[in-house]
């Protein structure tokens, strides 16, 4: 029979599979019909766009004109003008109305000053007449404004002084739309950036929750600066990209903001860093954590004490940066001439990454000034930083958490006694231990305790009979000698209580309860349940005296029991 069962079995199991098989299939047929579907029907579907891009938007690169002092010559857009900081340089062309509906122009500048004119008539100026406590840019900015209705046909200047030498005579691609096709032109375009960066805040903020649920330092450390990292440069690649501008106006405010998480990165990085053996024995990286945060003050002061602008101290930043790089790869070097095995090799691939799709946007930043943002590498090494090392990082902190907890079960095993729940000889004698050397002279109460008659209940009533007895004079104890006291199981039939701060008053009421209630509980049970017990105030003695005294005085007692038992016996 048995037989045939286990050959019935294998067959369901095969049975099973194929049905699972068969139900996988049928979804996959059913996804791929959908994709199709949708394919076929947007080919063959022909509809008004009703959208909210369905207003043009121009861009206006061809027919420009640059003038720089004396100098004058055709450009198209976008252009870099190479001139010095402050010097005025003009970009002109003559509009054209494309629709009815066109009424405004709008481009990207970059730290400069700017005036609009139409046929030399003053539209727009930004920058001019700003107000700062210290030394600052103007901030980088989309510009719009509206035109009149009759702008066709006339003359569209743009005059741009650039604050630094590198930014000055720029000029991005000029757009002629409508404030709603505009607006929505540049929504359009930082969408994807907007929504990256919004996974990778909500993420920062999931693993900063997450650490508090890890008790180990360096876990809680560690999934802790990795959620201020995302949440910081994920917050710094947004103002950058400057989709921030649809949500506020307030330029100089949003360019600080920007700089301030820009200086806290090398910081982040390091301290995450640190949280790892791999780097937090290393000497440089621990020294380079400190220049980071003294480079971090050295910006602040300069800033305040109008020396120099955020701006002008990018490049301390992005030396940091280059130093944590050159600090990994000596370590990886370092350990690769000695043979030893990296370790943490999932954070070195994550941060070589990141360091990798920076560096493109650092080239960037220095040799394309024309660029409107140049943080797009930055932000996909970003996500393979954040998300692989995020990933890991929980991976491995749950193992350890997973660890600590077995551990510490396996601890609590090892000094609590099965039977009873109490603790065990290992826990009392590291507690003697404790006062062997942390306590002299000032000992606690010691008392011990012993179940008489257990060798006669386990031979009269088997053994179960006896754990019981043990299991409730154990319960007795725990409930009138428990916390804050300390009740032991220290033998087979032996407990022993410690108890600090406790008078001999106290004591002594706790001793009468406890007896009141295994004279209740004798009452309750075929075979006889007592015990004998004796205790002593611990002093200049010692404790290791005390418990011999103690147990001497337990001794008598139980010798006088047992005299008290055998004369009532003979009667």
């Amino acid at each position: 029979m048995r037989k045939l069962q286990n050959r019935k079995e294998p067959a369901e199991e095969l049975k099973e599979k194929s049905k699972e098989r068969l139900r996988v299939f049928a979804l996959y047929l059913i996804l791929v019909m959908v994709i199709v579907l949708l394919f076929w029907m947007n080919g063959e579907t022909a509809a008004n766009n009703i959208g909210f891009d369905n207003e043009n938007v121009y861009i206006l690169n061809e027919g420009w004109t640059m003038v720089r002092g004396q100098e004058t010559q055709p450009v198209t857009l976008p252009v870099d003008g190479s001139s010095a900081a402050g010097e005025a340089v003009s970009y002109t062309k003559i509009l054209e109305k494309q629709d009815s509906y066109c009424n405004m122009i709008m481009f990207h500048s970059s730290h400069q000053r700017i005036k609009i004119y139409l046929d030399e008539e003053l539209l727009y100026t930004f920058g001019y007449g700003q107000s700062t406590p210290v030394r600052a840019s103007v901030g980088s900015a989309w510009q719009y404004t509206r035109l009149p209705e009759d702008w066709d046909g006339k003359e569209l200047r743009i005059e741009t002084r650039g604050v630094y030498d590198s930014y000055s005579g720029n000029q991005e691609t000029v757009y002629l739309g409508t404030k709603t096709s505009l607006v929505f032109m540049v929504a359009k375009q930082k969408m994807v950036s907007l929504l990256v960066n919004l996974f990778l805040f909500i993420m920062g903020v999931l693993l900063i929750i997450s650490s508090f649920f890890f008790k180990a330092a360096h876990t809680e450390g560690r999934i802790r600066y990795l959620g201020i990292f995302a949440i910081v440069t994920s917050t710094w690649i947004l103002l950058k990209s400057g989709v921030g501008q649809i949500f506020t106006g307030n330029i100089l405010m949003s360019m600080n903001i920007l700089y301030l998480l820009f200086g806290l990165m090398p910081i982040l990085t390091i301290s995450f860093l640190l949280t790892f053996d791999s780097f937090s024995k290393n000497t440089f990286m621990r020294g380079l954590y400190w220049f980071s945060v003294g480079s971090y003050f050295a910006m602040q002061f300069l800033q305040l004490a109008d020396v120099m602008d955020y701006t002008q101290m990018v490049s301390l930043n992005h030396i940091n940066f280059l130093l944590i790089v050159i600090g990994m790869a000596g370590i990886c070097i370092r350990k690769k001439i000695k043979g030893e095995k990296i370790q943490d090799i999932s954070v070195f691939v994550a941060c070589f990454t990141f360091a990798g799709f920076g560096a493109v946007d650092i080239y960037r930043f220095y040799f394309e000034k024309t660029m409107q943002s140049n943080v797009g590498f930055t932000q996909a090494g970003l996500i393979c930083f954040v998300c692989s090392l995020g990933y890991s990082v929980v991976k491995q902190s749950s193992e350890e958490q997973t660890q600590m907890i077995e551990n510490k079960t396996l601890k609590k095993i090892a000094y609590m006694d099965i039977l009873t729940k109490l603790p065990n000889r290992t826990a009392f004698e590291n507690r003697m231990e404790y006062y062997r050397t942390e306590c002299l002279g000032q000992g606690p109460m010691v008392m011990i305790v012993d179940l008489n008659g257990l060798k006669e209940i386990n031979d009269t009533y088997g053994h179960k009979a006896g754990d019981l007895a043990i299991i409730r004079i154990a319960q007795l104890l725990d409930r009138h000698f428990g916390q804050p006291l300390r009740t032991y199981r220290i033998g087979g039939d032996e407990f022993c209580v410690l108890a600090e701060g406790e008078t001999e008053e106290t004591f002594g009421q706790r001793i009468r309860h406890f007896l009141g209630e295994v004279e209740e509980a004798d009452k309750e049970y075929a075979f006889s349940f007592s015990a004998a017990y004796g205790y002593v105030k611990s002093g200049e003695e010692g404790i290791d005296k005390a418990f011999i005294y103690a147990d001497k005085k337990m001794y008598a007692c139980k010798m006088q029991m047992k005299q008290e038992l055998a004369k009532e016996k003979s009667w």
